[in-house]
């Protein structure tokens, strides 16, 4: 009887104590934050910080392209993911689907840190709001083995020369079209004719037979050159940089005039679950700490002036963010109206 007397008394003081003393962190904010991102922009490098800071988990699904990023966020209406790290070129389809939300910039602290020019956006901006924040960009690149390009190129024309022949990688992506439209002289790589994509596929085509394999995400691209199954590849920076850091004999060019690229932004679910944890991981990643994180894992540029502070004067020029000069000379992605179009041209070079 004593004993469920002081038991009785134990478990009332430990009640108490609980009304009383305060929640940890990770357990008053206790959530799992959910998005679907291209690789590297939820590395747990600088992830963690976040995770520890807030004691919100992120769990993040990678995807190989626009298409498939928009696909995954549209089943169940959005309501899968709280976030979206969108491109230029879905960006516009997001917000017509009705599956994101306008920005409240007053919930971010260093919003006011983002590039002015980057604030109101074309490619995030729709009837005047902002349907997302830039917090990335950069140019598709072209990366090579040193080892077996021995001459740094100077046009993407190199991708089809004959001793190239099975030894290159092509993203595989439709927005790839208007990396070819460039190269074939197309004033708007985005605004392309029926006789624009018949010259389109008929150049891609005549590529073929140097083409080894489409590369759907940066990963498997670096398994690929490391693998020696090839030398060259249209590419994103972020292969340059894993290989790179592995030491692989690796260089990346940028045919001057002749790159697209993409503006990416954070956009959250119309349907979130967590819509502050959302705000606090956007306004993260635009800190010098997030943006210093994305930049050292993905060699791509930043977008804040915290993020140009944290990873010094010489960092940020060399990534074009002390005076955008590289943002300005590459044809941004962007939304495609006859998309449809170019899925079905694209599909017909891939079989």
């Amino acid at each position: 009887m004593l004993n469920r007397v002081l038991s009785t008394v134990l478990i009332g003081l430990l009640s108490l104590a609980s009304l009383v003393l305060p929640a940890s962190s990770a357990q008053a904010a206790s959530c799992t934050l959910t998005a679907i991102v291209w690789e590297g922009y939820t590395d747990p490098s600088f992830t963690q910080a976040f995770e520890e800071q807030t004691g919100c988990t992120v769990k993040a699904t990678y995807a190989g392209s626009s298409d498939e990023m928009f696909a995954k966020f549209r089943t169940g209406g959005g309501r899968n993911y709280d976030l979206i790290s969108a491109s230029g070129d879905i960006t516009e389809r997001l917000y017509k689907a009705g599956l994101v939300e306008p920005i409240d910039t007053s919930k971010l602290q260093n919003y006011s840190s983002v590039f002015k020019s980057f604030q109101g956006g074309r490619w995030n901006t729709f009837d005047g709001k902002p349907y997302g924040v830039t917090f990335a960009w950069g140019p598709n690149v072209l990366v090579y083995n040193t080892e077996d390009v021995k001459k740094a190129p100077t046009s993407w024309d190199v991708l089809s020369d004959p001793q190239y022949a099975g030894k290159i990688s092509l993203p595989d992506n439709p927005m790839t079209i208007a990396d070819v439209a460039l190269w074939l002289g197309k004033p708007d790589p985005y605004d392309l004719s029926d006789e624009d994509l018949a010259e389109v596929k008929e150049t891609l085509l005549a590529l073929r037979p140097n083409i080894r394999k489409f590369w759907t995400t940066a990963g498997e691209l670096a398994n690929l050159f490391q693998s020696g199954e090839i030398v060259m590849a249209h590419a994103w920076p972020l292969t340059y940089t894993q290989l790179s850091n592995e030491g692989f004999p690796v260089a990346s060019a940028s045919p001057k005039g002749k790159l697209t690229g993409w503006t990416d932004s954070w956009m959250i679910s119309k349907n979130s679950r967590h819509e502050d944890a959302a705000y606090q991981w956007i306004d993260y990643i635009l800190s010098g700490e997030g943006q210093k994180g994305v930049m050292d894992v993905t060699g791509y540029s930043g977008a804040t002036t915290l993020g140009a502070k944290a990873v010094g004067a010489e960092k940020a020029h060399e990534l074009f963010m002390d005076d955008l000069s590289l943002h300005s000379q590459i044809n941004m992605w962007q939304s495609v109206k006859n998309y449809d179009q170019w899925v079905q041209v694209w599909n017909e070079i891939r079989s």
